[in-house]
């Protein structure tokens, strides 16, 4: 069935009565609700990708009505449980900015299989986008803080394409095997100081038996103006696994590429990868696997056939 939305309509209501195979369409507006998708297999559309826009403003500190602060994980604006969901042409945005402000604040929150991001924009400012499953430690302390049904730690494969995603810190995190494909990964100008950290792109969190992590094939990393000093990635649990293939770098991109996490020994542990024909890659740190041609080109048909991508 297909359902023709306008943003007089709540969406929740009409995800509560859908199956697997339904459409919704969203007409262009602004639609001021926290999202949850529970059935597989749903489909929602935006009418266009700058006009249809998903909102909400959850952060980390934010007092809910159980009296707990929001914490991280419910901050989302929009969060899919399920699997076999296509989200295509809109926006999901967190406007809880800037995150000096207010911290973390979720735009978009994947735990479902087979999720596929098409053409969207998803903006925030710390953690716009998690990849599930969430790190077994923070799965084992969350019981019955969060629901049973979000604690499940299940593997996961997503692809994001031709999305834009935006943010500061840490803003696409998780553990899911997931593909961005001809993205662009907008860092926000966080600090004027010429020696203050901006932010990172990624804090990937997967654990050592993910086969494939995450993997930037052909995007773009753009900045606003003034941005200086933003790492591609940094290891948010011991076994990170992220790589960057054939994509383009502005210049706040610092040299060194990666950064192991604090005063952590994942430097020994992350797994990064990198391949470019058109960048210096000299500087990166010596715990970053430089990928040559060949070993580039295994890794991309190993990778799509894993995931079940054909570009």
């Amino acid at each position: 069935m297909k359902y023709i939305i306008n943003n007089s309509n709540s969406i929740n209501k009409i995800l509560s009565k859908c199956n697997s195979g339904d459409i919704l369409f969203l007409k262009n507006g602004i639609y001021k609700e926290k999202v949850e998708i529970y059935s597989n297999g749903i489909t929602i559309i935006g009418e266009s990708k700058e006009n249809v826009i998903i909102t909400n403003n959850d952060y980390y500190h934010k007092i809910m009505p159980d009296c707990n602060e929001c914490n991280t994980f419910r901050t989302y604006t929009l969060y899919v449980n399920s699997d076999n969901v296509k989200i295509e042409n809109l926006t999901i945005e967190n406007s809880s900015v800037p995150s000096s402000k207010y911290g973390q604040a979720v735009a978009l929150h994947v735990d479902g299989d087979n999720f596929y991001g098409d053409n969207l924009i998803i903006k925030s400012a710390q953690d716009t986008l998690f990849t599930g499953p969430m790190p077994q430690n923070l799965i084992d302390r969350y019981q019955g803080f969060q629901p049973d049904s979000h604690l499940l730690g299940k593997e996961t494969k997503q692809i994001y394409n031709n999305c834009l995603i935006i943010g500061d810190v840490d803003f696409i995190f998780g553990g899911s095997t997931a593909l961005f494909y001809q993205c662009q990964i907008h860092s926000l100008l966080k600090s004027t100081s010429p020696f203050e950290t901006n932010g990172y792109c990624c804090a990937p969190s997967h654990s050592l038996e993910t086969r494939f992590g995450y993997l930037f094939y052909k995007c773009n990393f753009t900045c606003d103006k003034g941005t200086k000093n933003v790492f591609l990635a940094r290891p948010w649990r011991d076994y990170g696994y992220a790589a960057f293939i054939d994509s383009d770098y502005e210049a706040h991109i610092v040299p060194e590429g990666f950064n192991k996490w604090n005063n952590t020994n994942r430097d020994k542990t992350a797994r990064f990868y990198e391949f470019s024909n058109k960048y210096d890659l000299s500087k990166r740190v010596p715990w970053a696997h430089i990928l040559t041609e060949n070993e580039k080109e295994k890794y991309i048909y190993e990778y799509f056939k894993y995931i079940n991508f054909k570009e």
